[in-house]
């Protein structure tokens, strides 16, 4: 998801963020269908003598949880492009920028090679002086493009 916001005519941020299909409230919904269901089936083994796949039900659960917590955390991040008249500086993080990089405008470059394969989404990264930044990680080929093509107007 791309957002732009215009700051002057010679300014403009960019918000870069994955698309959240699902908030966390959902997705421990989802985990908790998942776990009933594998309890089910495990306390059910377990009335036949198959008690120990109790423990490994529980860990699957558990598993299943801590990949959805992962997934969302990753999703959360934001990349914050802001390009001002002398600067181009570069945000990362969750809530608050946690990585900060600051380019001068007149000397950065923005690079995108995209690979012929539909299974690569390509890489899109910004550099100065001998250092390249990637931008647009949580995007997929197509939104990749499209931060492309609005940075090239900003951006050489």
């Amino acid at each position: 998801m791309i957002s732009e916001q215009s700051l002057s005519p010679n300014a403009v941020r960019f918000v870069v963020q994955g698309n959240q299909s699902m908030s966390w409230r959902a997705n421990l919904w989802l985990a908790g269908s998942l776990g009933v269901v594998i309890m089910g089936i495990a306390l059910a083994m377990a009335s036949q003598g198959l008690w120990l796949i109790i423990p490994f039900a529980g860990a699957e659960v558990l598993l299943v949880l801590y990949c959805l917590y992962l997934t969302v955390k990753r999703l959360a991040r934001k990349e914050v492009i802001t390009v001002a008249d002398d600067a181009v500086k570069l945000e990362w993080g969750e809530t608050q920028p946690d990585r900060q990089v600051a380019l001068p405008r007149h000397w950065s470059r923005l690079k995108y090679d995209c690979p012929e394969s539909e299974f690569e989404v390509g890489d899109l990264s910004v550099g100065a002086h001998g250092r390249r930044y990637a931008l647009g990680k949580a995007l997929g080929r197509d939104e990749k493009r499209i931060l492309y093509n609005k940075l090239k107007v900003w951006l050489p």
